[in-house]
């Protein structure tokens, strides 16, 4: 087991590794965004992807801004055509991975059970391919956001910072907007186990000072940054995507997204079966067609179920009940849910889809604390079956695609 583990992963290293040093100047528009702050301006000269706004006949990258500021230096040495994002994408990843060690290590004292467990989070859930693809900004800013939210358990849990939680989860809000929902789940975190959450007096009241005064900044900052890009602290960009003065052609096949965004909205009932099945439900989508049905015509994109591409997460719901896992669970339940009646579900993927990452560390969390030493084997068979898809998933839809 441990030398198919070892050769699952090096595949999957191996992959980013050929997609690192293949990757092209522009694709990600995270580098127009920092040389746009470089030059004192919030709009962009042009668009690398889809997803950019038009407004008053300017192009605004509509994401937020905190992966540009991590790429700004390089952009400032190098231009727009900086094209190591997915280097950078690593970098994250690897601090991702240094963190979760020091998570682990404090819940499992046995070295080979904390390995593995680090092992699953980095490679056998969407966290791998993003890292793959951070060439594309919606992928490098899930690279960024899991280890900025990644840092605030690690603050929580390690430092016991409540200063260091709020910042991180600031940080990662400026990222990915929705990890702003992880804030009740950190105020009952680090909360004393002997203290009520809804006790009102200058203890509580200093915890959630300090854990809410940097995100509050951050949310002040967000707005502002709205403003001065589109005269509405609340516009994110996303009603100006998509633009007609873009039209080419829509195709029904190919711009789903785009007739999904124009026709019904970035939130709509519509997309709630498509997204609930992808959730739970749809395993790998071979298509095959000839004759004899034995010619390999397509492969989907749009993900499988979460317990179908890693089933090593159920161990979530062995979990012992706390209020802090209470908390988690809601967490989850209102992130997941929100998505489940977004325009896109995490588009493209082939294994577990990536919009999971939004809220993944802190199922990753109760599986790290739940997993025993007498369930190394079977966990171990979970974590081998999760990485095989996802290496199966990768090969087939390079196959596919070449």
């Amino acid at each position: 087991m441990p030398l198919l583990l070892t050769g699952l992963v090096f595949i999957l290293l191996a992959a980013i590794a050929f997609r690192l040093l293949g990757e092209q100047a522009g694709s990600n528009s995270y580098a127009l965004l920092a040389d746009a702050f470089l030059n004192g301006r919030f709009d962009a000269a042009r668009c690398f992807d889809q997803d950019c706004a038009l407004y008053q006949k300017k192009i605004f990258v509509i994401f937020p801004p905190v992966p540009a500021l991590i790429a700004l230096p390089f952009v400032a040495v190098f231009g727009e055509e900086f094209h190591h994002f997915i280097a950078l994408g690593v970098l994250c990843f690897a601090i991702t991975g240094v963190v979760w060690w020091q998570i682990t290590r404090e819940y499992q004292p046995d070295f080979k059970l904390a390995l593995l467990l680090v092992v699953a989070f980095l490679f056998a859930t969407p966290l791998q391919y993003t890292v793959l693809r951070s060439d594309g900004v919606w992928f490098f800013a899930q690279a960024v956001a899991a280890m900025l939210t990644s840092f605030a358990i690690w603050s929580a849990l390690i430092k016991r910072n409540a200063w260091l939680v709020g910042l991180f989860i600031g940080l990662a809000f400026l990222t990915r907007q929705m990890s702003i929902l992880y804030m009740p789940f950190f105020f009952v975190l680090m909360t004393p186990a002997d203290q009520s959450i809804f006790a009102v007096n200058s203890t509580s009241l200093k915890r959630l000072f300090r854990l809410a005064i940097f995100p509050a900044i951050a949310i002040i900052i967000y707005f502002v940054y709205n403003y001065a890009r589109f005269g509405d602290p609340m516009q994110t960009g996303y009603a100006y995507i998509f633009p007609p003065e873009w039209e080419t052609g829509l195709t029904t096949s190919g711009d789903w997204l785009a007739f999904r965004v124009r026709e019904l909205g970035l939130f709509h009932r519509d997309y709630y079966l498509f997204n609930l099945l992808h959730f739970f439900v749809q395993g790998p989508d071979v298509q095959f067609a000839g004759k004899y049905l034995t010619e390999l015509s397509g492969f989907g994109d749009k993900g499988i179920a979460l317990f179908i591409g890693a089933p090593f997460l159920l161990f979530f719901f062995l979990a012992g009940w706390s209020r802090a896992y209470l908390f988690a669970i809601l967490t989850i339940l209102v992130i997941a849910g929100i998505t489940l009646f977004y325009h896109s579900n995490g588009f493209s993927q082939y294994s577990v889809q990536r919009y999971v990452l939004d809220w993944l560390p802190l199922m990753m969390l109760f599986v790290v604390r739940t997993v025993k030493k007498e369930n190394l084997g079977i966990f171990a068979l979970l974590v081998a079956q999760a990485l095989f898809l996802n290496v199966a998933m990768q090969a087939l839809a390079f196959a596919a695609n070449s």
